[in-house]
């Protein structure tokens, strides 16, 4: 593409958000160009495909599963994937002491599991803080005055407290209840018991107990973004990838253009409308004329934490039947593990399976400088000290990493948000989406219709794509 070409619109960035957005706009008859620093597109959505002496196996980045109450969402979602879907069962648990727990928690199963000691504690703890509530009402100041609220200390401390402390490197009494609220169900303690036990009398079910999705049959979640970016080109636009915005220039309030990096070596692409899906702290930071201090001060203080995946093929069928499991113990250090193969059975020969063991760091930090090495070291000796894996099932194991996993929802995440986004937002031309634009940690329905809506909203229609997942309810 030469210097001189003027797409009507520019996508930094090729993951859900930014593929959903240049499909639509490219069905609309508009020229989009979009720019990837990553090899291939995907960004956190993206997947990968490993081939061994055992056969081929699919692997995501930690798990992802389709599912949403958007007719138009699941349309989009099964046209691009055509024959190529499985439909699956949802199950996801929690393992602690040397057990496994439903997630969302399911009444029945938590009274039946734990020990009977903690059990009583818990429920004496969950009636102190309702009698406390009659007289002093604890604010939902932080995400650990909101857990205690609605489940007791005991239970915050064995299912909530020491997994997200471990997650996210800082207390819990530091981490926004927006956190809380959407990524933990709304019920409390006793509704999870009733709600659980008798079903709805409308019907209905709560997102919390959603429990079928849609998966690829073969070639992991990344394969809706390689379709996705396979029809944008069908229609006459471009995807580049390993290139890089450097520059995003802008005069007079209005955007101008962009300077990217890649194969072809540093270019300008001029561009009047610039849709942004990168993380909007990079963003801020290559801005021309550079971002106020204000903004600056702002981006310093939005953190990120960086996720490393370890994958571990082994000599086995299956380890369990979940999609993921979360191991909250503060002894071990992988907080989350993933079986693809319960995603879709095609994605790993029928003698081996795949797991994923997620660790979660700050960037540049020990864990992050790790070798290779000492990570399988560190992985394998976890799963076997909890009883999932033997080690002699081990025949191999690769690893990746990602700088951008999660965004930090500390307690001044939003006023810090809002800051450089209200900034970005006065730049005519030039406008931000999808999980990394908008500092928003949801899921992957929500990445596609922030995509989809953004995209109505360039052609001068719809709701405002920067309100989706913005409710305090649960994301599922």
């Amino acid at each position: 593409m030469s210097d001189n070409q003027t797409p009507d619109v520019l996508v930094l960035g090729a993951g859900l958000a930014g593929l959903s957005a240049a499909y639509k706009l490219a069905r609309q008859g508009k020229r989009v160009v979009v720019v990837e620093s990553d090899p291939k597109v995907g960004g956190l959505a993206g997947s990968g495909t490993i081939v061994t002496e055992w056969g081929e196996f699919d692997y995501d980045n930690g798990p992802h599963r389709f599912h949403t109450g958007e007719k138009h969402l699941n349309e989009e979602v099964l046209a691009l994937l055509g024959d190529n879907v499985v439909q699956a069962n949802r199950l996801s648990r929690i393992f602690l002491f040397g057990r496994f727990f439903n997630y969302p928690l399911h009444g029945p199963n938590v009274i039946r599991n734990l020990p009977k000691v903690i059990l009583v504690k818990a429920f004496f703890d969950y009636l102190m803080v309702k009698i406390k509530s009659l007289f002093v009402k604890t604010p939902d100041s932080n995400f650990e005055n909101w857990v205690v609220n609605r489940f007791g200390r005991t239970l915050y401390k064995i299912f909530f407290g020491v997994y997200t402390e471990k997650t996210w490197g800082i207390p819990c009494s530091q981490i926004s209840p927006d956190w809380a609220a959407q990524r933990i169900t709304l019920l409390s303690l006793w509704d999870t018991v009733v709600k659980t036990l008798f079903k709805p009398k409308d019907g209905s079910t709560p997102r919390t107990l959603v429990s079928k999705f849609f998966y690829p049959r073969r070639g992991g979640i990344g394969t809706l973004c390689v379709r996705y970016k396979e029809e944008i080109e069908k229609l006459g636009s471009s995807v580049h990838t390993s290139t890089r915005a450097v520059v995003v220039h802008h005069e007079n309030g209005a955007t101008t253009g962009v300077e990217v990096e890649g194969p072809e070596g540093r270019r300008l692409i001029k561009a009047k409308t610039v849709l942004s899906t990168i993380p909007c702290t990079v963003l801020s930071g290559i801005l021309s004329p550079p971002a106020p201090k204000a903004v600056t001060d702002a981006v310093a203080s939005m953190k990120h934490r960086s996720m490393i995946f370890v994958y571990l093929i082994l000599n086995r069928q299956k380890v369990t039947d979940d999609h993921w499991i979360y191991l909250p113990e503060d002894s071990i250090t992988v907080h989350r593990l993933s079986e693809f193969k319960n995603f879709s059975p095609y994605s790993a020969p029928k003698d081996q399976t795949l797991l994923c063991a997620e660790i979660t760091c700050d960037f540049m930090d020990e864990l992050w400088v790790d070798s290779d090495e000492n990570l399988r070291k560190t992985c394998v000796d976890d799963l076997v000290k909890i009883g999932l894996i033997k080690r002699d099932e081990v025949l191999t194991t690769f690893s990746r990493r990602e700088r951008y996993a999660y965004p930090l929802y500390d307690l001044n995440y939003k006023a810090n948000k809002d800051c450089v986004l209200g900034y970005l937002a006065s730049i005519n031309g030039l406008d931000t989406t999808g999980r990394q634009g908008l500092f928003k940690y949801n899921n992957m329905d929500h990445s596609i219709g922030m995509g989809l809506a953004a995209a109505e909203n360039l052609m001068g229609r719809g709701e405002s794509h920067s309100k989706i997942a913005d409710e305090q309810k649960w994301f599922g």
